[in-house]
C-alpha cells in the first residue's frame, strides 16, 4: 500500500523528537547522495564536452576568434 504525503508527514509528526531528527537527518543525506550522484554525472558530461573540444581545436575544425574579436563582441553585448 502506498502512503501519501499527508499520511507519512503525520505518522513523522506523531513520532517521538529524537526519532524525528534521525529521519530528517536520513532524509537529507538521502537527497545529498543524489545530488553527489548528479553532480558526478554533471562532470563526466562535461568531460567529454571539453574533450571533443579540445579535440576540434586540435584537428583544426573548431570555430575560432581572436581575443580582440571576443572582446568586441562582448562590449557590443554589455552595450546592448
Amino acid at each position: 500500500m502506498q502512503r501519501s504525503f499527508d499520511e507519512v508527514r503525520q505518522i513523522a509528526q506523531e513520532l517521538p523528537e529524537d526519532q524525528r531528527l534521525l529521519l530528517v537527518n536520513s532524509l537529507l543525506e538521502s537527497l545529498s547522495d543524489q545530488a553527489a550522484a548528479n553532480e558526478a554525472q554533471l562532470t563526466a558530461e562535461w568531460d567529454e564536452e571539453i574533450a571533443r573540444r579540445v579535440a576540434e581545436i586540435k584537428a583544426g575544425t573548431a570555430a575560432t576568434c581572436s581575443l580582440d574579436e571576443l572582446a568586441s563582441d562582448l562590449r557590443s553585448i554589455a552595450d546592448r
